[in-house]
């Protein structure tokens, strides 16, 4: 093999590693990016909060949430019955946590609580869901 084949080849190689770099690491973060937008369920976890009615308005309070960061996260709580009918879904409500979550967050937050629709004091809130939350970036 000639030297102006070896010098091709090996140019040849470092555009490919140059390119490869480039461009693949890229294409995964813009995926995973995406995914964080598209499915903030699969990367925020809650895992306990405290609940209550006031004056029928709905506290929810005590909020632990794992995560990558976050802000903006909607969230859905879904209203049991505690005295008629125990465990029947009657209702739910939806709203926004106001926070902002850092990286690896597994902290409480809305200590002090924060108003999530209306209630009444026969309701118990047992299931929250993440519908859509903004991934935050540098």
């Amino acid at each position: 093999m000639s030297s102006d084949n070896k010098i091709n080849q090996l140019g040849l190689l470092m555009l490919i590693t140059v390119i490869f770099s480039v461009i693949y690491p890229g294409g995964i973060y813009a995926s995973d990016k995406q995914d964080m937008i598209n499915h903030p369920e699969k990367y925020i976890v809650i895992h306990n909060y405290g609940f209550y009615i006031a004056a029928r308005v709905a506290i929810i309070h005590h909020v632990q949430i794992e995560n990558i960061p976050y802000k903006n996260i909607k969230v859905k709580l879904y209203y049991y019955l505690t005295n008629t009918h125990p465990g029947q879904l009657v209702s739910s409500t939806g709203g926004i946590l106001p926070v902002t979550v850092p990286p690896k967050s597994n902290n409480l937050y809305l200590r002090g609580g924060t108003t999530l629709g209306a209630g009444s004091n026969q309701f118990d809130a047992r299931n929250i869901e993440v519908l859509s939350a903004i991934p935050v970036t540098d």
